[in-house]
C-alpha cells in the first residue's frame, strides 16, 4: 500500500518538476546572456579598446571579443568562454534580431560599421517556456 501512494505521488509530482526544470533552464540562459552583456561593456573598460559581443541566435551561441589594437589590423580575440544554449542549457533556444553589439573603450554602446544599435528584445525558449531581455539603444538591459 505505501509504495502505491509513494508511486502515485511520484506520477503526480513529476510533470512540476519537468516545468521547474524548464523554467530554471530558460532563466539560468537568460542570465548567462545578461552576464555576458555585462561582461562585453567591462572588458572593453578594462583594456580601453572596444569589444563586441557576437551573437549567433540561430545556432544559440554567443561570447565576447576585443580589439586586439594592432595597427592597420582588424584582429579581435575572444575573451571568456563561447556560450553554447543548445548543450549547456539543455535545448534552450534564442531570438536576437542583432548579430553584434558593441561598446567602445569607454564603456557606452555604440552603431557603426558592424555594430549594430543595441535596442532589442533577445527572447530565450525551451519547450512551452519562455524569457526575455529588453536592451535598451544606451546599453542597459532591462529583464522582462
Amino acid at each position: 500500500m505505501v509504495m502505491i501512494v509513494i508511486g502515485v505521488m511520484l506520477g503526480l509530482s513529476l510533470p512540476f518538476a519537468s516545468a521547474l526544470m524548464g523554467r530554471f533552464r530558460v532563466g539560468s540562459a537568460r542570465d548567462a546572456f545578461v552576464n555576458t552583456y555585462a561582461r562585453t561593456r567591462a572588458v572593453a573598460v578594462q583594456y580601453g579598446r572596444s569589444a563586441r559581443l557576437n551573437i549567433r541566435g540561430e545556432e544559440g551561441r554567443f561570447w565576447v571579443e576585443i580589439d586586439t589594437g594592432v595597427p592597420g589590423a582588424m584582429v579581435a580575440d575572444t575573451v571568456g568562454r563561447v556560450v553554447d544554449l543548445r548543450s549547456e542549457y539543455g535545448g534552450v533556444t534564442m531570438f536576437s534580431p542583432r548579430q553584434v553589439l558593441c561598446f567602445d573603450a569607454r564603456g557606452l554602446a555604440f552603431a557603426g560599421g558592424s555594430c549594430e544599435p543595441h535596442d532589442a528584445l533577445i527572447v530565450f525558449t525551451r519547450l512551452d517556456r519562455a524569457d526575455t531581455v529588453q536592451l535598451s539603444l544606451g546599453g542597459t538591459v532591462v529583464r522582462r
